[in-house]
């Protein structure tokens, strides 16, 4: 327990430059309000890394004195964590330890608070299920994913999808309601916000079938600072990743260019041609985007490979146009999340031809249509 009086100037300093907060390493708790009434009091106890009494923890004959009112020597901790460093475990919290503890926290502190408006964005989780799969998104590890790029708006995301949807995909009833609970909790949650100029950036993270994350990127269409993100298996985080991929994608024309229009996306997975040729007969011409590694499901590292499959998926939609004017195109996807949102999202309703989007599910063996886009 200190002996010393603290400054009023350094215990305000202190206060300040925590945020209020305990500095113990992974704490954080708030010290000015009680967690379960939300009652205003004053619950902190300001520590000395180094005691300020030379038998006191990581005392010093010499620094004791000279650093018992220094503000680089004072932690503001919670009770559990100040009877810790002084009464319970003292060895093992050198002041080395302490100083790291007190550094970190206060660099954090320094970092949001330096946010300026035009680092906000706002978290849009839409989750749909997956065969008998509910969607795993999380606030938390999104808001960890944007940084240190962006800040969340808000302390809640913008979520979208069906809460405990009990209906599975590869049903009629499935795709008809989840498509329509996408729109419409789509205008009533985001597009406000745009009509009002209240948001100027956002950053997606989603996990639903594929024909429905087309059609959420239709949606997201017009909107300009929109960041989308993938989520990685290896390693398992939402976070892009700064490596150099060495992969190329590679768009694949037919040799006839005069039968029934399909796209391939064989980027996840090899889609063969026999499957297309199951669902829709002989009548079609074959155009397929692909990767110069061998598909995957983890291929995609990198943003800037994103950004490079904007560019491809708009190539293909125009030389399709250009060679089958404005007839329906076939969809068959196997890609990324964040591909099948940016595939939707660089699609031009008034120019582009209509979609008709196709999944595969065992229980229908193999590929089946599942929703149009005109």
């Amino acid at each position: 327990m200190s002996q010393t009086r603290i400054s009023t100037k350094n215990q305000n300093l202190l206060w300040a430059i925590s945020a209020g907060r305990c500095q113990y390493e992974g704490c954080n708790k708030v010290l000015h309000r009680d967690i379960l009434t939300k009652r205003t009091y004053n619950s902190a106890y300001i520590a000395h890394i180094v005691a300020d009494k030379p038998n006191g923890p990581r005392g010093d004959a010499k620094r004791s004195n000279l650093l018992c009112n220094d503000i680089n020597n004072l932690m503001l901790l919670c009770d559990k964590h100040h009877r810790l460093i002084d009464k319970e475990d003292v060895e093992g919290h050198p002041e080395s330890r302490l100083i790291e503890m007190k550094r970190k926290h206060e660099e954090r502190i320094m970092r949001i608070t330096d946010i300026a408006p035009d680092k906000l964005t706002h978290i849009i989780l839409y989750g749909a299920n997956i065969g008998i799969n509910n969607s795993p998104l999380s606030y938390q590890l999104a808001s960890e994913a944007i940084l240190p790029d962006h800040f969340p708006a808000e302390d809640r995301p913008i979520e979208l999808g069906f809460k405990n949807n009990s209906l599975i995909d590869g049903t009629e009833a499935y795709w008809i309601a989840e498509e329509s609970n996408l729109v419409e909790q789509f205008n009533l949650k985001i597009k406000p916000l745009l009509m009002h100029g209240n948001a100027n950036h956002y950053s997606v993270f989603a996990l639903a079938p594929q024909p429905l994350l087309i059609k959420f990127g239709v949606l997201l269409n017009d909107i300009n600072n929109v960041r989308v993100f993938q989520k990685h298996r290896e390693p398992s985080t939402w976070r892009w990743q700064n490596i150099i991929s060495g992969i190329d994608y590679i768009l694949r024309e037919p040799d006839d260019k005069t039968k029934n229009p399909v796209l391939v996306l064989s980027l996840s997975a090899k889609i063969t041609h026999d499957r297309v040729r199951k669902a829709l007969g002989e009548e079609i011409s074959i155009w397929e985007i692909t990767i110069s590694d061998t598909p995957n499901n983890d291929f995609l590292k990198t943003e800037s490979l994103l950004r490079d499959f904007r560019k491809v998926a708009r190539l293909a939609y125009d030389k399709i146009k250009c060679h089958h004017g404005y007839a329906e195109l076939n969809i068959f996807p196997a890609m990324p999340v964040s591909v099948a949102i940016e595939l939707g999202r660089v699609w031009m309703p008034k120019v582009d031809m209509p979609m008709v989007i196709y999944d595969a599910n065992k229980m229908k063996n193999d590929f089946y249509k599942t929703i149009t886009i005109n």
